[in-house]
């Protein structure tokens, strides 16, 4: 699993989706898009939700509305994001490339 998330900051704040957002709501979107990122997944539950954005209970539901319309429910209950599943797939797609022109560049069998 690639650790390394890209962040586009021209890309980020012309969105007005994210420029909208309150402080508390970028931060919880942030640190739950990072979490996503690394694990894959996320729980579909307020507490869990609210331990990994590093909040109370009751600032994650403040938060939510508007942070959660930024995720989808998937057919097992817990939380996908298609656009940074989107771009795990294209670093994935480009690290095997670049691993296969290395191996061809060294003579390197993997």
């Amino acid at each position: 699993m690639n650790k390394v998330i890209k962040l586009d900051a021209q890309s980020l704040l012309a969105d007005s989706d994210m420029v909208l957002l309150t402080a508390s709501e970028f931060g919880c979107y942030m640190r739950l898009k990072f979490h996503y990122w690394l694990q894959g997944e996320l729980p579909n539950g307020s507490l869990s939700l609210s331990k990994l954005a590093g909040c109370s209970v009751g600032q994650f539901q403040d938060v939510w509305p508007k942070v959660g319309q930024q995720f989808v429910v998937d057919e097992e209950g817990n939380l996908t994001c298609p656009a940074l599943d989107e771009a795990r797939a294209k670093a994935k797609k480009a690290s095997e490339r670049m691993s296969e022109v290395a191996r061809k560049r060294w003579g390197k069998v993997a």
